[in-house]
């Protein structure tokens, strides 16, 4: 079984117009790794949006070390069959016209129906001066996944990633 890239894509693409929760990994200024699972949202232009306590872990990890992995893994396939979108980037915390676009992005994405949307939108003004959570965006740089012809020296005994040249936008057909 031979898969092709675009076939990757595809999959990358399914994973994530399916999947609401993703696994952001950051890591602390002396290296200290942290990883935690977030609701999160993502755009036509690479970024994936999420919000956090200003004081968690994660989110005071990426003041001083803005640099993070993220992984939306469906993992309600058969055993052995897991599928995962790994994704690096950098993280930042929006101000300004970025809060209120990011707000309309992330619920709009996470809430696609108007009145489920309406009871759940929070205003910019929920994620900045003494609000305690804040909403976050990371640009990626780079998507992979694990290539289901196996590793090419080990076959299945070893996971084998593979980087793709995957893009948000296709998902709506702007890339």
């Amino acid at each position: 079984m031979s898969v092709s890239i675009e076939e990757l894509c595809e999959t990358a693409g399914e994973i994530l117009r399916t999947t609401r929760y993703m696994t952001l990994g950051t890591a602390s200024a002396a290296g200290v790794p942290m990883v935690t699972p977030l609701a999160h949202a993502w755009d036509d232009q690479d970024a994936f949006y999420w919000y956090s306590g200003m004081d968690a872990v994660h989110s005071l990890n990426i003041e001083h070390n803005p640099v993070v992995s993220i992984v939306v893994f469906d993992s309600n396939p058969t055993d052995g069959g897991g599928q995962g979108l790994y994704a690096s980037g950098r993280a930042e915390v929006l101000h300004g016209d970025a809060l209120a676009e990011g707000c309309e992005v992330y619920y709009s994405r996470r809430y696609p129906d108007p009145a489920a949307r309406a009871k759940r939108y929070q205003p910019p003004a929920q994620f900045r001066d003494t609000a305690p959570n804040r909403l976050y965006r990371a640009r990626i740089e780079s998507y992979s996944v694990l290539h289901p012809d196996g590793h090419p020296v080990h076959g299945d005994e070893v996971s084998h990633r593979v980087t793709i040249p995957f893009r948000t936008g296709r998902l709506s057909g702007t890339a």
